[in-house]
């Protein structure tokens, strides 16, 4: 590795299960890449709720003291040998502003709460030249790659068709609002349990508004239009049975989120849930699905506006302030760490 790299580096390190205090800041060793990986100096690392979900221990196979933390961006800070660098033409440069997400970060591998982090070289791409803040970089891989995924390959959402997000008022929600609409939804539909983010989800791409209860499939029923050709359910099981009614036959449900905090349904009956000709699938990215995303289309698209991304810059030191808030239920701007600007 460089010589001019630090020994050391700041981390957030949650050493067990559990609440907020669980995370401490330390000082630990700097990784060394194994072959095949990349050091990579983060600048600034996306919050969610797959991270909180980890530290509370919902997800298997993951052994503690961990450092947690599914995406980031950064620049490359180093290759497993300087001859390896020499002797692979296609690497990018040291110092190459790249993006990373998934891939076992923060699970199998530590993660990217840190100054510092690992990640496998195939699952890297590298950020386009822009003039878009390292904050909102920050909110864009996991964010993306989700939202991208979900309404592309998990619903198959196709021009001239119509789309409900339901949770849309989650940062993935406001998301898939813009990007149906860049894929050509021709009626997009959002849910809110409070009526103060109408406007909101209107200025973000909706046409229709449902304050929901946790039943709103009778109000679908009852709109001008009916059910909807696909839905992403982002709620999760505890609306997943009213999602599925809320598709017209031959639609499509996708089940993306947990926001309801509950991984399991109770009495799921298939025959009885699931209404006739109507489609359930899950979708859960992975690094194949960020290496497939549209990724310098959809930067583009943001730096000019067309996608508006709101975020909410936090420091290293702020740990458990996020993590309070995205327990408290988070809602609207992605959070993000800003870890260094250079």
């Amino acid at each position: 590795m460089q010589s001019n790299l630090p020994k050391t580096m700041r981390a957030v390190v949650c050493t067990a299960t559990g609440p907020v205090s669980v995370m401490a800041i330390q000082e630990v060793p700097l990784p060394t890449p194994q072959p095949g990986q990349v050091l990579i100096k983060v600048l600034g690392f996306g919050i969610n709720r797959a991270e909180m979900f980890t530290r509370q221990g919902h997800s298997p196979g993951v052994q503690f003291p961990r450092i947690i933390g599914i995406e980031c961006i950064g620049a490359i800070a180093a290759y497993p040998s300087v001859a390896a660098v020499a002797s692979t033409s296609t690497r990018h440069p040291i110092g190459t502003r790249v993006a990373t997400c998934m891939g076992g970060l923060g699970r199998q591998i530590p993660g990217s709460y840190a100054e510092y982090t690992c990640v496998a070289e195939a699952n890297i791409r590298p950020i386009p030249a822009t003039s878009l803040p390292v904050g909102t970089l920050a909110a864009l891989p996991e964010m993306l790659q989700t939202t991208w995924g979900s309404l592309v390959t998990g619903l198959d959402l196709r021009s001239g068709e119509s789309l409900l997000v339901r949770g849309a008022t989650s940062s993935i929600g406001l998301c898939a609002l813009q990007l149906a609409r860049k894929i050509g939804a021709i009626r997009i539909g959002a849910t809110s349990r409070k009526a103060g983010r109408i406007q909101m989800l209107l200025e973000n791409g909706a046409n229709e508004v449902f304050i929901d209860s946790g039943e709103i499939a009778e109000d679908v029923a009852k709109s001008a239009k009916g059910g909807f050709d696909k839905v992403l359910e982002l709620v999760g099981t505890t609306t997943l049975r009213d999602s599925l009614k809320c598709a017209v036959p031959k639609g499509t449900v996708c089940m993306t989120g947990i926001q309801g905090g509950s991984w399991e349904m109770e009495k799921f009956i298939p025959m009885g849930d699931l209404p006739n000709r109507v489609r359930l699938c899950a979708y859960g990215g992975g690094p194949d699905d960020f290496m497939a995303l549209p990724w310098e289309e959809l930067i583009r698209d943001i730096e000019a506006g067309k996608v508006k991304i709101p975020v909410r810059e936090f420091k290293l030191e702020d740990i458990h302030t996020v993590h309070e808030i995205l327990e408290s239920g988070g809602g609207g701007a992605k959070m993000v760490v800003v870890v260094s600007d250079t």
